[in-house]
């Protein structure tokens, strides 16, 4: 959908994802946030470097640990013009309490929530709102037990209560993921709605 609208997709495979072999997955446990982070946008440097992306019209979007990770960057980095995280983690604590996969979260910071001032705390999107100057839409599912709608939600009440322009959506039918009909029609549109209103391509009328 987006490509049919005129943006290039950058659809990257940072260490700690599938295809590379086991040994590349693994680089992520212990530092999710971390040089997975910088993975992402030294790529986006290449691409602006090619020509290929506007670097004053970056958008970003992720589902589940893209979710995470797309909330993520726009804390860590102010050159996104737009951000859609679908099916977040943004408070690990939260996650780690409530999710039904409490022991990846452990895996993949190396942490307990129990240590202050810890990764838990650190590499928490929500801890970090206030550094968000991104448009963010948040969409979550509220069946969802992967990652539940209240990670979305304190996200969006974070980035509104520091002045960040925030909408959260929430699919009433919806788990991980928004994949019944007609919510995914809906949800794709939002999507790209939320893209073209923040940064519309060049030329559109």
């Amino acid at each position: 959908m987006l490509l049919r609208h005129g943006y290039a997709v950058f659809f990257p495979n940072p260490r700690g994802s599938t295809g590379r072999g086991q040994a590349f997955a693994r680089y992520v446990l212990g530092e999710m946030g971390g040089d997975d982070t910088y993975d992402l946008l030294s790529g986006l440097d290449h691409l602006v470097e090619r020509g290929v992306a506007d670097p004053l019209r970056l958008g970003v979007t992720g589902f589940s640990y893209g979710g995470f990770m797309t909330s993520w960057l726009v804390t860590q980095d102010s050159r996104f013009a737009a951000a859609v995280a679908v099916g977040p983690l943004t408070n690990h604590v939260t996650a780690r309490l409530l999710s039904f996969i409490p022991q990846l979260i452990d895996l993949f910071l190396a942490d307990t929530y129990t240590t202050a001032g810890g990764k838990y705390f650190c590499r928490s999107p929500v801890m970090q709102a206030g550094r968000v100057a991104t448009p963010t839409l948040s969409i979550c599912g509220a069946l969802d037990r992967c990652t539940p709608p209240v990670e979305a939600a304190q996200f969006h009440n974070a980035l509104l209560e520091h002045g960040a322009k925030s909408v959260l959506i929430t699919y009433p039918q919806e788990g991980h993921g928004i994949r019944k009909w007609p919510a995914a029609i809906d949800c794709t549109a939002r999507i790209l709605a939320w893209f073209q209103e923040q940064m519309p391509v060049r030329g559109a009328a």
